[in-house]
């Protein structure tokens, strides 16, 4: 039994379409596929929410290892990882890793790139309450 499009009464969604204008869109859930759509278009802005909520929790935990609980930092920076992620979709081999190994990898190499920024002198990065 179905509840709303693509919906089952689990709750659990496939493909779930979301609707944007009056239109109705196919929301990707695997990584991979998601991936392979910030490859061929990093402006994907549907994959990149598509992928945020895919793996919110392991992107705050790289951000919160090197920038603390500040809310406003963490969100600023989680952007700067996405925009990061969506440039690089393309360079992900899946023969290599899984993608959430590869996300995860990814998204703390760019934090820690991040909180470079913030600690050098005369930085013009954002100022968190961890800088120096």
């Amino acid at each position: 039994m179905r509840v709303g499009p693509g919906r089952s009464t689990n709750g659990k969604d496939d493909q779930f379409p979301a609707a944007t204008m009056g239109r109705l869109i196919a929301v990707p859930h695997a990584d991979e596929e998601i991936l392979e759509r910030l490859a061929a278009n990093p402006r994907d802005g549907e994959a990149l929410v598509a992928l945020y909520e895919n793996h919110e929790k392991r992107l705050k935990r790289a951000v919160t290892r090197w920038f603390g609980r500040d809310a406003g930092i963490r969100n600023r920076a989680i952007n700067s990882i996405l925009v990061s992620i969506a440039r690089r979709a393309a360079e992900y081999d899946p023969q290599s890793m899984e993608p959430a190994a590869w996300l995860t990898r990814l998204a703390d190499a760019e934090a820690r790139r991040l909180r470079k920024t913030l600690v050098m002198p005369n930085s013009k990065g954002f100022r968190g309450r961890r800088s120096m």
